[in-house]
């Protein structure tokens, strides 16, 4: 039988039974071309630093009250994880992609030798905040102890405090099923408390119930109070214990092909299917898979709702005219339903399929883990809820003037979210000119709310929380929120006044970063020249041994 190309291979298991297309071969170079996309939004999109700031934050905010109820008699610590909680991490994975090269021990002993450490965001301002507090810090990492002193040079010379060996807490080389939860214990015997932990996988936070992604979303959801408190979470959907869970048991043992038929299997429910170049689908499946089946994704969620239901008790309704929360909708309350899944732009003709095919996901989109519960408490507290979106009111179609509108009340109502109304849902276009339409952006529906126009009443935003930056005010305070300097310039502001929800498969904060890489629109280039500018965007690791 001849042999199916793998991006075919791709669409067709994702469509079809496992047995369908395992006589085709897919290689492990192919297989590492799934993390492009995953590794295109962590690596250059300014929400990834957004969140990072947002985490930090967060645990500024929380660590006062934590080391007050410090019970007598303990010493206080905050226990760390290491790569892509405090430094970049995932040049080591995004490496492989265009090589046949996997993770292996000496390949991971060569990187953290060899490798030029880059603290992410904000981690070493608040560790040196926290040093200065009589609080000691603990370093544990899946890193073997023969990479300590390497490791503990460089993360000093990059300003981390560390008071000595034995605040870094690493495991054999042998260890293959090292448990975090071992190390943590060990720091509580020697009467310790610790306040907060910190990490990019559930496993830096707890001993985590269940191997199937169901069943730890299931150990998120019951404790959930936690995250944003003395559990503070760092996203990564490059790599992670997330990865096996998400798919299946034993799955780095799996073959290549059984792990990339595993990956798809699990995006049956997914808008995967939908995307019609198949090198964007194949880059697209870590990030996808992380979204859509990961207990880490619930965990962010999680974290961001709470902390923002502490942010609300430090407000009051009566130091504000008419305070309200002005939310996004898709990839921040629903599941995300991108307009187009795919880059290039639709084919003359296509609009009328496209819309319908939109109005259907729309119909079965689900809540994201703790927005409903948020937004329900806000409103009980006084906090009017104004949603605002890209999409339009309307598919364009003939008859069918507000059928988008329409709809997302319908299904707002349907799932339980508060002011869930023509009035509190505020989609493109409603508050442009014909002069501005063209450039309507969510500054337009922003000051509609504010100025009265929607409901007559001048309100002030306590809280904005969306997916991407353009979500929130910056453009209004002059910065450009496609850049990453604007979330430098307001990383004070994200986990409090900003609250980001991740959304890594947001196709136009994709087409932006890709516009401004390749110096031209991403959709007038062709599917492969579009897939070299997403491989050519991915950091690389010069020495790579793979």
């Amino acid at each position: 039988m001849p042999r199916i190309h793998p991006p075919v291979l791709l669409l067709l298991a994702a469509c079809a039974p496992v047995s369908a297309a395992l006589s085709a071969v897919y290689s492990q170079k192919e297989l590492n071309e799934e993390k492009v996309v995953g590794s295109n939004w962590q690596q250059h999109s300014p929400e990834y630093e957004a969140l990072v700031h947002q985490s930090f934050n967060i645990a500024r905010d929380n660590l006062a009250s934590a080391f007050n109820e410090l019970p007598e008699g303990k010493r206080a610590a905050i226990v760390t994880d290491i790569d892509d909680t405090l430094i970049d991490g995932t040049v080591y994975f995004s490496s492989m992609v265009g090589t046949g090269g996997a993770r292996s021990t000496d390949a991971t002993i060569a990187w953290w030798r060899e490798q030029r450490m880059e603290a992410l965001p904000g981690a070493v301002d608040f560790l040196n905040e926290i040093d200065q507090q009589s609080i000691d810090i603990f370093y544990v990492s899946g890193r073997f102890n023969e990479a300590k002193d390497i490791s503990m040079a460089k993360l000093k010379a990059l300003g981390f405090p560390i008071k000595g060996p034995e605040y870094l807490l690493f495991q054999q080389t042998d260890n293959r099923t090292l448990s975090k939860e071992d190390h943590r214990q060990k720091i509580r015997d020697k009467g310790y408390q610790i306040l907060m932990l910190l990490g990019d996988q559930l496993d830096d936070l707890a001993e985590v119930e269940g191997h199937h992604f169901t069943e730890r979303q299931q150990w998120v959801h019951q404790n959930r109070s936690r995250f944003g408190k003395d559990w503070i979470s760092f996203p990564n959907l490059v790599y992670g214990s997330w990865e096996s869970a998400a798919v299946t048991e034993n799955f780095s043992q799996l073959s290549p092909q059984k792990k990339h038929i595993a990956n798809l299997n699990a995006l049956n429910h997914s808008h995967f299917s939908q995307i019609r170049d198949p090198a964007f689908a194949q880059h697209n499946i870590n990030a996808m898979l992380w979204m859509y089946s990961s207990a880490d994704y619930h965990a962010l969620t999680q974290q961001a709702f709470n902390h923002s239901t502490k942010i609300l008790e430090k407000l009051t309704q009566k130091t504000m005219e008419n305070p309200v929360i002005v939310v996004d909708i898709n990839g921040t309350i629903l599941q995300y339903t991108p307009l187009n899944p795919d880059l290039i732009r639709p084919a003359s003709g296509s609009e009328h399929d496209k819309d319908s095919w939109c109005l259907e996901q729309q119909k079965n989109a689900k809540p994201i883990p703790g927005a409903r519960e948020f937004l329900t408490a806000a409103k009980e507290k006084g906090f009017d809820i104004f949603y605002v979106s890209e999409q339009p009111m309307s598919s364009g179609r003939q008859g069918n003037r507000k059928d988008f509108e329409e709809l997302t009340v319908k299904q707002l109502k349907k799932l339980g979210y508060p002011d869930a109304d023509e009035t509190h849902i505020v989609l493109k276009g409603e508050y442009c000119s014909e002069v501005d339409l063209k450039n309507c952006t969510k500054i337009f529906q922003r000051r509609a709310i504010t100025n009265g126009q929607v409901d007559r009443k001048k309100h002030q935003i306590a809280l904005y929380i969306g997916d991407t930056l353009s979500d929130f005010d910056l453009e209004e305070n002059g910065y450009n929120p496609d850049l990453k300097v604007s979330v430098t310039a307001n990383k004070d502001l994200f986990g409090r006044q900003y609250v980001v929800i991740p959304n890594p498969i947001d196709t136009y904060r994709l087409v932006t970063i890709y516009n401004e890489y390749a110096g031209k629109p991403i959709g007038d280039l062709s599917r492969e020249e579009q897939a070299n500018v997403r491989r050519k965007m991915i950091r690389n690791w010069p020495g790579k041994p793979f």
